[in-house]
């Protein structure tokens, strides 16, 4: 599951927002931006429910682990396409877009073999 459509051709890989031209692409990567975050806010609610146990009711304390879990959750499974080239280097223009990991994995696999097919092409 992607957040937006990604369409990759034999020249660019074109987003909801932008195109990239793939000769002008240096490195395709995805990263997990929401992991260390999620793990944070996890550790935190976790450590908050341990430490006022006593007081919570039963349904607080499940509210607070669902909350702990979906933090994990969503930290594990979100993750960002970046297309980065020295043209886009800081800008956010190089953060193609987010979506699964899984989904973003397949989808760079789909762009490095177009670029690499593209270099060897005559």
């Amino acid at each position: 599951m992607t957040l937006g459509s990604i369409s990759v051709t034999d020249r660019a890989v074109e987003t909801h927002r932008d195109s990239y031209v793939l000769d002008r692409i240096t490195v395709v990567s995805v990263r997990r931006p929401f992991f260390v975050p999620g793990l944070l806010f996890a550790a935190g609610i976790a450590g908050f429910t341990i430490a006022f146990v006593d007081l919570l009711y039963p349904g607080e304390i499940l509210g607070f682990a669902g909350v702990t879990l979906a933090c994990l959750i969503v930290g594990r499974v979100t993750g960002q396409l970046q297309l980065l080239s020295r043209d886009l280097r800081g800008s956010e223009l190089s953060m193609a877009m987010l979506g699964t990991y899984g989904h973003l994995n397949r989808i760079r696999r789909q762009i490095t073999a177009a670029m690499r097919d593209q270099a060897e092409a005559p």
